[in-house]
């Protein structure tokens, strides 16, 4: 619980009083992940259908996830001061952001057989929806038409040619008719272009007047018109062969009825199967279609027609979501205690440390910028220097940590002791305070 709630275990020995308190921070935290963790379980096991032992596996790595996160919220929080509130203002709506992500599952678990009931009315008002839509669609009137013709064809296959094929129902007619809508807009279309190039002019057409565009615009409307009228004629002629009741006209329709019904049963029976491909794909996605969406769309329709469980709800979600804000609640109620107090003066001392290391290297150069080596105090010194010719004294034994910035220059003399000092280093011995004959 110590290291959940980010105190340091060597400043709170010191202060034994204080362990309760961070006992109790830690314990806060401990708790909103390990909700957390329990929260993404049920998410992914029951909206995505996730495998058991993985699903819990992710769940508890999302519980670390929180846990790291409430215990960076809470640490980053300034212990006193007027901008303590400001600070705390948004880890606060951060914290109940999180709140309001981790206690949804949680809400769609504990009301799940309102929400499952819910879920099934949803559904077959779908499949009710969908029913509607294909038979309102081109397809199905597609395939209302043709079963009326195909019955009407059945008709007068049986009757020998008595019965007069319904004009309605014929493909012919209704091949006519679909090619006489087409004609129709085409002519409204050029008549429209044509009393603009009349009498409108610019900037909706080109130039205003009986020029060479309308008159193309009137020639395009005659010439529609008139494939307007070969239809009609058409259709006319086709009702009259349709109501013929002579014999001529019985074997006829026989005829004609004998060779349209398996051309129109193909096309039904193609249509019939587009359909019902389309249904099955439907069933099927609408009974797995049981996902996060649709539990909330069902839990907010079961809250809106149950006011007992409505509120119900609401309790619950606030519950829940004050527990997840627990952390930095109870952060921002403690007070500072002793433990604050000696961990302030702590990181005090620890930045004027840090500062006077800084500026004892800035103030010794040498030591810097010197190569690197080890000095032994105790080994003994036997370099020969070429203007004496004999043996050097060792210099005299001192601490590492006493001697001065001349000691460090005899330690560079002693390092090249097999070259002499060339010209260049005169003011650097002269800046040492040696001379060139030393």
């Amino acid at each position: 619980m110590i290291l959940l709630s980010g105190a340091r275990p060597e400043v709170l020995d010191s202060c034994t009083g204080e362990r309760a308190r961070f006992h109790g921070l830690g314990g806060a935290i401990l708790t909103t992940s390990s909700i957390a963790a329990v929260s993404m379980t049920f998410a992914l096991a029951s909206a995505l259908k996730l495998f058991p032992p993985l699903a819990v596996l992710v769940g508890g790595v999302w519980g670390v996830a929180i846990l790291s996160l409430d215990r960076w919220l809470v640490t980053s929080l300034p212990v006193e001061g007027g901008r303590r509130f400001g600070f705390a203002l948004p880890r606060l709506l951060l914290a109940l952001l999180l709140g309001a992500v981790i206690s949804t599952p949680l809400m769609l678990q504990i009301f799940k057989p309102e929400i499952d009931a819910e879920i099934v009315d949803i559904q077959q008002e779908r499949v009710d929806a969908f029913a509607r839509a294909q038979q309102s669609g081109e397809t199905g009137q597609r395939i209302a038409d043709l079963e009326k013709s195909a019955a009407n064809l059945e008709a007068v296959i049986a009757s020998r040619g008595e019965i007069a094929l319904d004009p309605a129902a014929d493909p012919r007619i209704q091949e006519l008719n679909n090619s006489r809508k087409q004609a129709v807009r085409q002519r409204d279309a050029f008549y429209q272009e044509w009393q603009c190039q009349l009498y409108v002019g610019p900037p909706k057409c080109a130039k205003k007047g009986n020029g060479p565009l309308a008159k193309k615009a009137e020639d395009a409307y005659n010439n529609a018109s008139r494939q307007v009228r070969d239809i009609d004629r058409q259709i006319q002629q086709r009702r009259r062969q349709l109501g013929d009741v002579q014999d001529a006209g019985k074997q006829s329709r026989l005829a004609q009825a004998q060779g349209g019904l398996p051309v129109v049963k193909a096309e039904l029976d193609s249509l019939t199967r587009q359909q019902a491909r389309l249904r099955d794909a439907f069933a099927n996605e609408n009974g797995g279609s049981d996902g996060l969406l649709l539990r909330l769309e069902s839990l907010g329709r079961v809250s809106q027609d149950n006011p007992t469980l409505n509120s119900a709800r609401i309790l619950l979600f606030l519950f829940i979501l004050l527990i997840e804000c627990l952390p930095m609640v109870v952060k921002l109620m403690q007070r500072p205690g002793s433990y604050d107090r000696i961990l302030i003066e702590l990181e005090k001392q620890e930045v004027n440390s840090a500062v006077d290391q800084i500026h004892d290297a800035e103030r010794r150069p040498g030591l810097r910028d010197a190569p690197t080596r080890q000095f032994i105090a105790d080994e003994p010194r036997t370099e020969i220097f070429e203007n004496t010719g004999g043996p050097a004294e060792p210099p005299p034994e001192e601490p590492y940590e006493s001697r001065s910035f001349e000691d460090e220059a005899l330690r560079d003399l002693h390092d090249n002791r097999a070259t002499r000092p060339g010209p260049g280093d005169s003011a650097r011995y002269a800046h040492a305070g040696l001379n060139d004959d030393w």
